[in-house]
């Protein structure tokens, strides 16, 4: 498996099918709608091949600080890809 991480946001039919996923196998949240994530300064984009298998966004700077958020699909997790998504957000 190798995971590529883009940053710019997924396009819009990638975006669908990933949130089609991810209510299937865990509740989206909507901080991760598409609207949301086409205003924020940074998107980060994670594809296991040409399929979007995650999505990272950074958050309004706290104190000297930028957070970040991110998901993946739960058959993604526990493999460091928020890690390393988080580390491109800040």
């Amino acid at each position: 498996m190798k995971i590529a991480l883009h940053n710019e946001l997924p396009g819009e039919a990638q975006y669908k099918q990933w949130l089609e996923a991810m209510k299937v196998e865990a509740a989206a949240e909507l901080a991760f709608d598409y609207e949301t994530l086409s205003r924020c300064e940074r998107v980060v984009a994670a594809y296991d091949d040409e399929r979007l298998v995650g999505i990272g966004r950074s958050s309004e700077h706290t104190g000297a600080e930028r957070s970040a958020a991110c998901k993946v699909l739960p058959a993604y997790e526990r493999r460091e890809i928020e890690r390393y998504m988080q580390k491109l957000l800040k």
